[in-house]
């Protein structure tokens, strides 16, 4: 999964667990959880490449120019 995306999923994630009437927070939490977790993750890698003098990681997004 694209970082892009696992930040969507886990403002998704904070949406649902807001709603006050949300039945299954304890599920949601779990998976925000995870979510973050697995967040972390990627950024420590990202990081520790930096570090280590590794090449910095490529946009997957395209580049649209900005004509503002």
């Amino acid at each position: 999964m694209h970082s892009r995306r696992l930040d969507d999923r886990i403002r998704h994630l904070c949406a649902l667990v807001a709603e006050p009437t949300n039945s299954e927070v304890d599920v949601m939490l779990r998976e925000l959880l995870g979510a973050v977790h697995e967040k972390i993750e990627r950024l420590r890698g990202l990081a520790t490449n930096q570090l280590l003098g590794g090449e910095p990681p490529k946009e997957r997004r395209a580049f649209v120019p900005w004509n503002g």
